[in-house]
């Protein structure tokens, strides 16, 4: 049996060239980083690592005077169909980075198996804080009452990096995901360090743990720079692509 956490041993031979990234990493500056998004599925019968890599998320923020920029730009592989989302997102420069104003371009490529012509399934939306309300626009509008604490998924790879490594750290928040699926009653927590012994090196990681209505558990493994390396909970994770693997750290 492995003695590896099981958000790293799920990963498998996935990890076998992977390496931690070094050099420094400011979370309050300007940064951007590239992950892959995998799938995790366990093999039929004796519940071995299974899945595969199934997409791409890079994630850079611009923080501003009195504002932050996010940029997310997610790819998610589904059989011979790859769906790409890039969001722009400004936000306040609170905890929770909570938008404020945001556009998404939503586009498909679709494989000849899918018999759709190029474009049909492509979307533009967007939205906005309007006072206590958020303005959902897509085809039409819609308007819903803000949730006092609230933020996007994609800005929780911003947000956990600048929690300290501390017990006290606690988030409680209501999440949307796209900026639009609800999912209330969300919390973060700090539960400590914990090691993963990788391609013959033992890395002291730390962990925030997230739960909440309509998610499984989510757990953030960060560095000691506060870099989000690993990001998983249910049947998907996101593993920081490094420099030997040709991504960006």
């Amino acid at each position: 049996m492995s003695t590896q956490p099981r958000d790293w041993y799920v990963l498998g031979k996935r990890l076998e060239q992977w390496t931690p990234p070094k050099g420094a990493f400011d979370p309050d500056a300007a940064w951007s980083l590239h992950y892959v998004r995998h799938a995790l599925i366990p093999e039929a019968g004796d519940g071995s690592p299974g899945g595969a890599a199934a997409g791409s998320l890079a994630i850079e923020v611009k923080p501003a005077s009195d504002s932050l920029v996010l940029q997310a730009a997610e790819a998610v592989q589904a059989g011979f169909t790859i769906m790409t989302t890039v969001a722009d997102i400004t936000c306040k420069k609170d905890a929770l980075l909570t938008p404020q104003r945001w556009s998404l371009r939503v586009r498909w490529n679709a494989g000849a198996q899918a018999n759709v012509r190029p474009g049909e399934l492509d979307q533009d939306r967007g939205g906005y804080v309007d006072g206590q309300q958020i303005v959902v626009k897509g085809v039409g509008e819609q308007r819903r009452l803000a949730p006092e604490r609230w933020t996007a998924f994609w800005n929780l790879f911003a947000v956990v990096p600048r929690l300290a490594f501390d017990a006290a750290s606690i988030l409680t928040f209501d999440l949307f995901e796209e900026l639009e699926l609800h999912k209330p009653g969300q919390r973060i927590a700090y539960i400590g360090r914990q090691a993963v012994s990788l391609n013959g090196q033992t890395l002291s990681l730390h962990v925030f743990e997230q739960t909440g209505h309509g998610i499984l558990p989510w757990r953030w493994w960060l560095d000691d720079q506060h870099r989000v390396l690993l990001a998983t909970g249910g049947r998907r994770a996101y593993l920081l692509e490094t420099p030997g693997k040709g991504g960006a750290a």
